[in-house]
């Protein structure tokens, strides 16, 4: 009986992050991919060209490819998606076992030399 109160629960959470997942793909309809790829965090460059201190610790961008954004994402080792535009609004989504999104902001890639 233990183990069904610690089992139990984690057996609800993980179909209800399912059920979320699922839940994300009906909010693409009628929009359009902008841009797609692997995600990349980019990190203050060390040198002094720019102050760290205000360095935005969510900005990513795809690789290969020069567009910046901040958004809040969890990615780990590898990290692929896309960006996808409905009524103006952009919005990232993260593939992995779910599909996770991030409403975004852009900008302009920072020179990293």
């Amino acid at each position: 009986m233990t183990t069904l109160r610690w089992v139990l629960p984690l057996i609800v959470a993980g179909l209800s992050q399912v059920a979320w997942g699922y839940g994300e793909i009906y909010h693409l309809t009628g929009s359009t991919i902008v841009a797609s790829g692997e995600l990349e965090q980019v990190h203050c460059p060390v040198g002094g060209k720019y102050d760290c201190l205000t360095w935005p610790h969510d900005l990513y961008k795809f690789s290969m490819q020069n567009i910046c954004f901040t958004a809040n994402v969890t990615c780990g080792f590898s990290c692929e998606g896309f960006i996808a535009q409905k009524d103006q609004v952009q919005t990232l989504y993260v593939l992995g076992s779910r599909l996770d999104s991030s409403p975004i902001n852009l900008y302009k890639c920072p020179s990293m030399f």
